[in-house]
């Protein structure tokens, strides 16, 4: 396989393991220097994190921070639990959008950031935070 095409392969015969390396053809170098290598670890860490997800367990906290990882403000955050609750936060905004039957309800929040998006509590069924209620959730670069 070592001297196959790779307009030839149709799939591969195992997955990459993390010190496969990817080599690369740098156009812009000279000639000698234009051959490159990348590991897959390093490959994939370069990469953008463009969606995080996880989940919590709601405590009624005001302005409760929950981290995304995804290192700069979310596009969108949504947010859902076990019932109907929809959520989601839009950057730039201190609310969060609480839907339910076609309903519409907002409630003031802190913006996200960075680093956390964040869930008002104390807000009996609109805060995103309610104690007792696990909340899954997925924010979008």
């Amino acid at each position: 396989m070592a001297d196959t095409k790779l307009s030839a392969l149709t799939e591969l015969a195992a997955t990459p393991a993390i010190d496969d390396e990817v080599y690369i053809r740098d156009v812009s170098e000279a000639a000698a220097d234009e051959s490159k290598r990348i590991t897959i670890t390093n490959l994939m860490g370069a990469a953008p994190t463009l969606l995080t997800s996880g989940s919590y367990a709601g405590n009624d906290a005001a302005n409760r921070a929950i981290a995304h990882g995804l290192g700069k403000i979310p596009a969108i955050v949504f947010i859902s639990n076990a019932e109907t609750n929809q959520y989601r936060i839009l950057p730039g905004t201190s609310l969060i959008h609480w839907t339910n039957g076609g309903a519409v309800t907002r409630t003031a929040t802190t913006a996200s950031d960075a680093t956390n998006f964040y869930v008002p509590g104390g807000v009996a069924a609109t805060g995103g935070n309610n104690s007792s209620v696990t909340f899954y959730w997925v924010a979008i670069g």
